[in-house]
């Protein structure tokens, strides 16, 4: 059975000054910029409908993570490794919205950065092979929006790690010409398998279209 996360008020219990500051933050954030509209996203609805869901449900935890010294990326990464562990191997029900933002505590703004673009970095192809998500969020994040390219959906005001089950628009952040060939077509596989018998035509052309782009990249 899936563990359930926390949702964000319990979350920022037990924590020292300084992480339930970052926790307090960031779930400020996710309430008042994820789960609403914004002027210049391009289309109708919340910044990020899933984010909207889970905390609806009661779905989304944020914990600090003290990443002090030598040893504080291993401490991310294992905590990263738990949240996607807890999501379960076949979520179902409200289990499909839960949710872990690990918030980065102890360093430097610059070096949290670092950290949590490390720690995606290293564990994104096992999250997207599994079926899940892991994501980095962090102030001047120069990734654009889908519909509009002035929109920076993925700034936040502190560097934070996210971690959640893999849904069908997310073949959106799986077929970036960046991504290698090789990791687009073993990501595009994933998303056949999950969400080809119940996506409707549109997100099939799209599947179709990126399968033959990597395929000829490849």
């Amino acid at each position: 059975m899936t563990a359930s996360p926390t949702t964000v008020p319990q979350a920022a219990q037990g924590f020292d000054s300084v992480g339930a500051a970052a926790v307090a933050e960031i779930a400020h954030w996710l309430v008042s910029f994820l789960t609403h509209g914004h002027p210049d996203l391009g289309r109708k609805g919340a910044v990020c409908p899933f984010m909207e869901q889970s905390l609806k449900l009661g779905r989304t935890a944020i914990s600090a993570v003290d990443v002090r010294g030598p040893r504080g990326v291993r401490r991310l990464e294992n905590t990263a490794r738990s949240a996607l562990a807890r999501l379960g191997e076949e979520p179902s029900g409200d289990d499909i919205h839960n949710s872990f933002v690990l918030v980065p505590v102890g360093e430097d703004p610059d070096v949290c950065q670092e950290l949590v673009l490390e720690v995606q970095q290293r564990l994104k192809r096992e999250a997207v092979v599994a079926g899940k998500m892991i994501g980095e969020f962090f102030p001047g994040h120069p990734m654009q929006g889908v519909h509009s390219r002035s929109f920076r959906p993925l700034a936040s005001p502190r560097p934070v790690l996210a971690v959640r089950t893999m849904v069908v628009t997310d073949i959106l952040f799986l077929t970036f010409a960046g991504i290698p060939a090789a990791d687009r077509l073993a990501y595009l596989a994933v998303w056949e398998e999950r969400f080809a018998d119940m996506a409707g035509h549109t997100w099939i052309r799209m599947y179709e279209a990126a399968r033959t782009e990597a395929e000829r990249d490849a």
